[in-house]
C-alpha cells in the first residue's frame, strides 16, 4: 500500500499510526527513514542502500561477502509474517520500487507500507491519496470555523507553542491562514510554531511572501529536517521535476481556480513546452503529488502554497507577465464565444463552463487592472454578464462590482467597450432592484453615448427601456427594448436580443396591456423551444403566469422543477413571488402571505430587492393589503414569519404547493412558560426566580426551544410567541394560523 500526497499532508504520521495499530498481528514490524539517504535517486546502489537499513532494522546476521543483501533479506523474511514501512521514497523512488516488487513478489506473508508523494507504480500496489484537512468557508466567523478540522489542529498545536488561541484574537486571520494553509497539516504547524514565536495571526498574513516565511526557529530539535522550513519540503519536490516540468508547473499557477487540460495547452504550451507533452507533464506532476488529479468536472486542481511557490519560481523564469498575458487572452476568447453562443442546445454548458473559471476570469481582470488595460478588462467582464452566468449562479452582484472598479480606473473616454459596460452593470443593477445605482450607470451610460453619437446603440437601449418598464412602471419602454431586440439581432446577437424580448415579456406581464403580453411571452416560448435553449425556456415560460397575460398559465410546476433542477440561484425567488400574487388573487391569503415572507427571505440571502420594482410593487402592495385586511396583524404576521423561517430548499418548494404550513412544535409547560416570559422582557436571572429553575437550567431550556421553534436567538422567539400566542395565554403551543378565503 502507498500513502501518497501533498507536502507535508501527513503521510509519515499515519504511516506510524498504522504500524502501532497492525504491530501485533506480524512476526515483526520494522520504520524505515529514507530521507536519511537524500536524493540518491541515480545511485546505482541506492536499492542495495535501503536494504541494508533493512537487514539492520531486522537484525538479520549477514556475513556473507559475496552474497547479493537483497537475497539475504528476502530469504529471512520469505515465511515469516513481517510488516515494512517505508518513509519518503520519492528520495529513491526507482530503487525503493524495485526492491518491493522483489520482496512482494518473492515472499508469502510480507507486507508494505510505502508513504512517498509519487506512486510506485508496482504491480499489486494499493493506492491511498491523503487529502487536506476540512477548512472553514471565506469569512466564516469563531464559531463555524472551530468545527473544521483544520482549525481544530491550528488551535491544538498553537496551544502545544504556548499560544493558545482565544476570541480576542483575530479570527479573520486565522480563518484566511487556515485557508491558505489547503488544510495541509504541515503547513498549520509552521503556523502555529510563528504564533508560539509571538507574531500575531495578521502579521503572519501579512507576511507570509509566498510561504517562504513558514519555518521553525533556530535550534528547534525532533522536528524531520525536510519540515523545518515549507520551503525545503517543496523544494524536493521541485528537485525531483525535469528543467520542463518544472517549468509547466511554475508557469501553471497563473490559474487560481483551477484548470482543465486544453487550458493549460492553450497557456503553457509555446516554442519552449510542445503542446503535445502537456498531458504528459500533467500525469508526472498528479502523480508525485503537486496538482491533485482531474475531478468529474476534469479539472486539476492545485493547493495555495504549492502555487504561490511556483509562482515564485515563475519570476524567476522571468515568465509572469507573458503568461499571465497568455491566460488573459484564453479567457477572452472563452467568455467572447460562450456570449455569442449560448443561446442553443449547448446553454447550460456555457453557463457551468463560465461559471468554473471564474475564478481565473477575476486573475485576468486583475492582470489588466495592474497593467492599465482598463477596457480590455471590460470587455471581459461585459462578456460574463452576456453569457447570464452571473444571474444563473447568483454572483451578479460581485460581477458588478468588478465593472464598476474598472470604470473608475480608467479614463472617462465614449468608447463602445464602455459604454457597454456601463450599460449592462446599470441593466443587472435595476433588474436587482438597485434602482439609484443603476439610474446612476444609466446616466453615464447615455451621456457618452450621445457623446459618440451612439444613443440608439442595442445596450443603451436595453438599459433604458428596462429602466422605465421595471424601475418607474411605465409602457413607454417597451418601443425601447423592442428596438434593442432589433438592434441585437442585426449584428448577430441573438442571445441578448433574446433577453431583451425576454424583459419585454416580462414586464408587459406585469403592466399589461394583455395583447402585448400574450405576443412576447409566445414569442419568448418559441424562440427558446427552436433554439433548444433549456434554461432560457423556463423563463419564458415564467412570463406567461403573469397577471397581465390573457389566460396566465399559473398551474404548471414543471418549468420551475427544470430550473431548480439545473441549479438556478436565481429565478425560484420570482416564481415564488408569483404564486403570492396567484394565491392572494385565489383567496388564499394564509399560503400567500408565507410566500411573500419566503420571497423576502431569498432576496434578503441574495442581496436583491426587486420586490419594490414599480413593475412588481404594485402586485405585492394589492395582495398584502388584502392579506391584512383579511388575516388582521397577528396572523398575517405569524404566516410572513413561517415562510422566512423557512430554508432555501422548503421556500422553494413553496411554489410547487408541495409544503403544508410547519407542524407546531410541542412545547412542554415549563418550556411555554419560560417562552412567554421571554417574550415579556425579561432576562435568565429575572426568569430563573420566578419558575425556580437554576439559570444554568434556563439557559438550557432556551436552546432546547430554539432548536424545536427553529429561531436564532430572544427577539425572533419574542415575536413567534407573540405571532402565535392563543388569547387565553394558556401554557400549551396554539394551534398554526388558519386559511381564510
Amino acid at each position: 500500500m502507498t500513502l501518497t500526497g501533498s507536502p507535508g499532508v501527513g503521510k509519515t504520521r499515519l504511516a506510524g499510526e498504522l504500524l502501532v495499530h497492525m504491530n501485533e498481528h506480524f512476526d515483526t514490524s520494522v520504520f524505515i527513514r529514507l530521507a536519511e539517504l537524500g536524493a540518491q535517486a541515480d545511485m546505482p546502489d541506492a536499492e542495495r542502500r535501503i536494504c541494508n537499513l533493512l537487514i539492520a532494522a531486522l537484525r538479520i546476521s549477514h556475513h556473507q561477502p559475496n552474497v547479493d543483501p537483497v537475497d539475504v533479506l528476502i530469504e529471512h523474511v520469505r515465511n515469516r509474517r513481517v510488516l515494512i514501512v517505508l518513509d519518503n521514497c520519492e528520495q529513491v523512488l526507482d530503487a525503493a520500487a524495485e526492491l518491493v516488487n522483489r520482496i512482494i513478489t518473492e515472499t508469502v506473508m510480507v507486507q508494505v507500507i510505502a508513504t512517498s508523494r509519487a506512486y510506485l507504480d508496482v504491480q499489486g500496489e494499493h493506492r491511498v491519496h491523503l487529502g487536506p484537512l476540512s477548512t472553514p468557508a471565506e469569512g466564516t466567523d469563531r464559531a463555524a470555523a472551530e468545527h473544521s478540522d483544520a482549525v481544530q489542529l491550528l488551535s491544538d498545536r498553537a496551544a502545544a507553542a504556548g499560544r493558545p488561541l482565544t476570541e480576542r484574537d483575530d479570527w479573520q486571520a486565522i480563518v484566511d491562514l487556515v485557508r491558505w494553509s489547503s488544510g495541509i497539516p504541515l503547513v498549520l504547524e509552521l503556523i502555529a510554531a510563528q504564533f508560539g514565536r509571538g507574531r500575531a495571526p495578521a502579521v503572519v498574513l501579512d507576511r507570509l511572501q509566498g510561504g517562504a516565511s513558514l519555518k521553525y526557529g533556530p535550534g528547534a530539535r525532533g522536528v524531520p529536517s525536510h519540515h523545518l522550513a515549507l520551503d525545503i519540503a517543496i523544494t524536493e519536490s521541485w528537485d525531483l521535476c525535469s528543467p520542463q516540468q518544472q517549468r509547466v508547473w511554475a508557469r501553471l499557477t497563473v490559474f487560481t481556480g483551477g484548470f482543465t487540460l486544453d487550458a493549460s495547452e492553450q497557456v503553457c504550451a509555446d516554442e519552449l513546452i510542445d503542446q503535445g507533452e502537456i498531458l504528459e507533464t500533467l500525469d508526472h506532476l498528479v502523480r508525485h503529488s503537486i496538482i491533485e488529479g482531474a475531478s468529474a468536472d476534469g479539472r486539476y486542481r492545485q493547493h495555495t502554497f504549492l502555487r504561490e511557490y511556483g509562482r515564485r519560481r515563475l519570476r524567476i523564469f522571468g515568465e509572469l507577465d507573458e503568461i499571465s498575458e497568455r491566460l488573459c487572452r484564453w479567457i477572452a476568447g472563452l467568455v467572447r464565444q460562450a456570449a455569442e453562443q449560448w443561446l442553443g442546445p449547448e446553454e447550460v454548458r456555457w453557463l457551468d463552463l463560465v461559471n468554473a473559471e471564474s475564478r481565473n476570469i477575476t486573475a485576468a481582470v486583475a492582470w489588466c487592472s495592474d497593467n492599465g488595460l482598463i477596457e480590455r478588462g471590460l470587455a471581459i467582464m461585459v462578456d460574463v454578464l452576456l453569457t447570464r452566468a452571473p444571474f444563473f449562479f447568483a454572483t451578479e452582484i460581485q460581477v458588478c462590482r468588478q465593472v464598476e472598479e474598472l470604470l473608475s480606473e480608467g479614463p472617462v473616454v465614449a468608447s463602445d467597450v464602455r459604454i457597454s459596460a456601463l450599460a449592462m452593470a446599470g441593466w443587472v443593477w435595476i433588474a436587482l432592484g438597485e434602482q439609484s445605482r443603476g439610474k446612476n450607470l444609466l446616466d453615464e451610460c447615455v451621456r457618452l453615448a450621445r457623446e459618440a453619437g451612439k444613443d440608439d446603440a442595442p445596450a443603451v437601449q436595453l438599459v433604458e427601456g428596462t429602466y422605465e418598464t421595471l424601475a418607474l412602471g411605465q409602457r413607454s419602454g417597451f418601443a425601447k427594448l423592442a428596438a434593442a431586440s432589433a438592434g441585437f439581432r442585426a449584428v448577430g446577437a441573438d442571445g441578448m436580443a433574446f433577453m431583451a424580448d425576454l424583459f419585454h415579456a416580462m414586464t408587459a406581464g406585469l403592466l399589461g396591456p394583455a395583447d402585448e403580453a400574450d405576443r412576447m411571452s409566445q414569442r419568448c416560448v418559441a424562440e427558446a423551444r427552436r433554439r433548444g435553449a433549456e434554461w432560457a425556456l423556463t423563463w419564458a415560460e415564467w412570463t406567461r403566469g403573469l397577471p397581465a397575460c390573457s389566460e396566465p398559465v399559473t398551474n404548471n410546476p414543471e418549468p420551475l422543477r427544470r430550473q431548480n433542477a439545473l441549479g438556478d440561484l436565481w429565478g425560484p425567488i420570482w416564481w415564488v413571488e408569483r404564486k403570492a400574487w396567484e394565491l392572494a388573487k385565489d383567496g388564499d391569503y394564509v399560503g400567500a402571505a408565507r410566500r411573500i415572507g419566503g420571497s423576502d427571505s431569498l432576496q434578503a440571502r441574495h442581496g436583491v430587492h426587486y420586490n419594490g420594482l414599480a413593475s412588481f410593487k404594485s402586485h405585492r402592495g394589492r395582495a398584502k393589503a388584502e392579506i391584512a385586511l383579511v388575516l388582521g396583524p397577528v396572523e398575517s404576521t405569524a404566516a410572513y414569519l413561517e415562510g422566512s423561517l423557512l430554508d432555501d430548499e422548503q421556500i422553494v418548494a413553496l411554489a410547487f404547493d408541495e409544503v403544508d404550513s410547519p407542524p407546531e412544535p410541542t412545547l412542554t409547560e415549563r418550556q411555554w412558560t419560560i417562552t412567554r416570559l421571554v417574550a415579556r422582557g425579561l432576562k435568565n436571572p429575572q426568569i430563573a426566580t420566578i419558575v425556580r429553575f437554576s439559570v444554568r437550567t434556563v439557559e438550557t431550556e432556551l436552546t432546547t426551544i430554539y432548536g424545536l421553534v427553529g429561531v436564532a436567538g430572544r427577539r425572533e422567539l419574542a415575536e413567534w410567541y407573540r405571532a402565535r400566542s392563543a388569547p387565553t395565554g394558556a401554557p400549551i403551543a396554539p394551534a398554526g394560523p388558519r386559511r381564510r378565503g
